[in-house]
Parts: C-alpha cells; sequence; structure tokens
C-alpha cells in the first residue's frame, strides 16, 4: 500500500454517491480508502451506522491529517473541509450543480457546490480539485467563484453512467423487484418543503389504493435526507397501511438506483433523480416542482419546462398516458460529460501520483434490489 484515500462524509447522500466514485480505485491494492464524517449537518443521523454495515474503516475526523492521508475526496464542498490539511476533490452529490445554496432563510442566489460560500474559506479555495459534471458548469463557476476556475476539471457523472450501463440487463432488476408483467410506477421525492413528499405526501399511498395491484406495482423513494430527519420508524409508520397493499419502500442507500432502471413510468419532482429518469428516457411526470430552488438556465430547469405535470384526479389514466421528456438525450447531454470513470480516475491518480492501473475505467451496473 502506497497511498491512502480519505472519504469524506456529511449527509446519506454524499455517502451514496461517494460509492458511485470509488470504484476507480477499486482491484489497485497500492491504494487503501478510509472514510471520515464531516460533522454539522442536520442530516448525519445514523451515518456511522452506515458505514459500518458496508464494512468501511472510519478515521475520527481529527486523525484525518496529512501525515495519514494522501488525498480526500468530497462529494459536497459543505463542512468544515479546510481543517483537513489534505489534496481534495469536491465533486456533486446529485445530477450536476442544479440548485440553488440553501441557507436558514430559503435558498442564495449562488449555485450549491460551486458557490464562493462553500469553496473558500478565509479567502483561500480549499478544494485542489473542483470536479465538474459538464462544460457548461465552467461558466457557473467563472461568474460565481472565479478564483477556483484554475482548479476545475470536467469530469461527467458516474451515477448516469452506471445507470445507463444497467439498461441492457432491465430485466434483471424487474425480476428482483418482483414486478414480472405489470407497469412500476416511482415515485420519488427529493427534500424539503417543496418537494414531493412535503407537498403530496399521501400521493404513494393514493396510487396504491387506485392503481390495481394485478397490474401495477408502486415504488417510494425518498431523498436520504428525510430517512435522516425522520427515521426508519416514522417512515414505516405513515407508510403502514400502502406498504401492506403492497407498495414497494425503497431503502435510503444504494437501492434507488436499481428502481429506478425498472421502472416504468416516474412520478417526481425537482430532485435528481427525476433528472436522471428523465436523461434515460423514461416517461416522467411531476407531482411538485419548486422552481425557485433552481438555477435559472440550468437543465433541471429546463426539464421543469418540459416535463408532464400530474393532477390530482383519474391517476391511471396520466400514468398510461406518461411520455419520455421531449428530446430528453439533449437534456442529457447538456448536463452530463462522456466517459466520466475514466475522467476521473485520470484526475484522481494524477493527484495521488501514481500510474494509473492498466485495465479499463468503465461503469458498471448498478446493484440489484429485492425488497
Amino acid at each position: 500500500m502506497r497511498r491512502r484515500v480519505l472519504g469524506v462524509v456529511r449527509t446519506l447522500t454524499a455517502l451514496d454517491r461517494l460509492l458511485d466514485v470509488l470504484p476507480v480505485l477499486a482491484d489497485d491494492m497500492r491504494v487503501e480508502t478510509r472514510f471520515s464524517i464531516a460533522r454539522g449537518s442536520e442530516f448525519s443521523a445514523d451515518l456511522d451506522d452506515h458505514l459500518h454495515r458496508i464494512g468501511a474503516r472510519i478515521a475520527d475526523w481529527g486523525e484525518a491529517t496529512p501525515a495519514s492521508f494522501d488525498f480526500a475526496i468530497s462529494p459536497s464542498g459543505n463542512g468544515p473541509l479546510h481543517e483537513l490539511g489534505i489534496p481534495l476533490m469536491t465533486l456533486p452529490h446529485g445530477a450536476g450543480h442544479h440548485k440553488l445554496r440553501a441557507t436558514d432563510e430559503g435558498v442564495a442566489t449562488e449555485v450549491s457546490g460551486l458557490s464562493r460560500t462553500q469553496l473558500t474559506h478565509r479567502g483561500e479555495v480549499v478544494p485542489t480539485v473542483v470536479g465538474l459534471s459538464h462544460d457548461d458548469q465552467l461558466d457557473v463557476l467563472r461568474r460565481h467563484c472565479p478564483e477556483a476556475l484554475p482548479r476545475a476539471e470536467v469530469i461527467g457523472d458516474p451515477c448516469f453512467a452506471r445507470l445507463r450501463a444497467s439498461l441492457p440487463v432491465r430485466e434483471h432488476y424487474r425480476d428482483a423487484l418482483g414486478t414480472e408483467h405489470r407497469t412500476l410506477v416511482l415515485v420519488a421525492s427529493t427534500w424539503g418543503g417543496e418537494s414531493l413528499f412535503g407537498r403530496e405526501g399521501d400521493l404513494a399511498a393514493e396510487l396504491v389504493a387506485e392503481l390495481p395491484a394485478a397490474d401495477y406495482q408502486v415504488a417510494l423513494v425518498l431523498h436520504p435526507n428525510i430517512w435522516a430527519k425522520y427515521g426508519r420508524y416514522q417512515i414505516e409508520s405513515w407508510t403502514w397501511t400502502a406498504r401492506r397493499r403492497g407498495l414497494v419502500l425503497v431503502p435510503p442507500l444504494r437501492s434507488w438506483q436499481a428502481a429506478l432502471v425498472a421502472a416504468d413510468v416516474v412520478v417526481s419532482d425537482h430532485g435528481s433523480l427525476a433528472f436522471y429518469a428523465a436523461a434515460l428516457g423514461t416517461p416522467l411526470l411531476l407531482a411538485a416542482f419548486g422552481e425557485h430552488e433552481i438555477a435559472p438556465g440550468s437543465p433541471m430547469s429546463l426539464l421543469g419546462a418540459r416535463a408532464g405535470r400530474l393532477r390530482r384526479g383519474d391517476l391511471k389514466s396520466q400514468l398510461d398516458g406518461a411520455r419520455p421528456v421531449p428530446d430528453h438525450d439533449h437534456l442529457a447531454a447538456m448536463a452530463f460529460q462522456d466517459r466520466p470513470y475514466q475522467r476521473l480516475r485520470d484526475v484522481v491518480y494524477r493527484c495521488l501520483e501514481l500510474e494509473p492501473p492498466s485495465w479499463p475505467a468503465a461503469a458498471e451496473p448498478v446493484d440489484v434490489f429485492s425488497p
């Protein structure tokens, strides 16, 4: 072992994304990976448990020093990252940088992940590398934090690459879910008051009650922040009757990807899962959309203008009539660069000052999920 990498997580969302990133180090016995939690988020509940569950070695924040680690990767620009003193790469933890930065009062005018507030400390840029998912984000970074522009690297989106790599074996995921011949309706919510769950919290239960169980399967994906805020007991309590009637409640870590690949139609909001669904060409209906939280001119704002809306009343006919978002291939091309794993590995190994492995860097299909 010649190098040690630190995976920095602040929320379960960040851990979920980091597990799509770290496969670039797979099979390389020169590199060891450990994890540390950047405390301070209200959505950090149970992170230790999740890390132990995946068998990760955890370093206390105070142990994460240049003497112990050579490089750090954080799928977030938030938290006390300046304290590490380790060469650091930040990455988006969703489908690109499309949301405005959240504040205690609502949202700022800065794009989350690319703002000076998040990328600097006392006037100094903190990350060694600012990872972007598309070339167009260079202009956004230039507007919001030009001093970080020399550190920007256009990488792409490893998560989207894995989702696309999974489509040829889509039936495998449907078999694991027990979908069979039925139409799988995936209800997915981001977090916050403008989300689907915040505005239409009983929609999944209503769909289960209205749609014939012989012909439809309904699955519910809630943003990890919702799980962190309320806990498993409360969420299972809120969905008790619907689950007894067949609702599939998808766990918050490493499961939503399989459900999305398997889905026939997605009902969602302004969260990343909706954008991934649209980019994959999956029929999509929006049941909520927090326009004021979205960066103007971003691909997500374009999605909000193009996607169909789900209205209360006769849900079945609306779902049956759902179609892919118009020109969805162009939407994907606006948000995601090609060859993300190769780009990511090139950057990581350059920072580690190691020769990359000889084998190709390619996206693997996502993990199977069985209820």
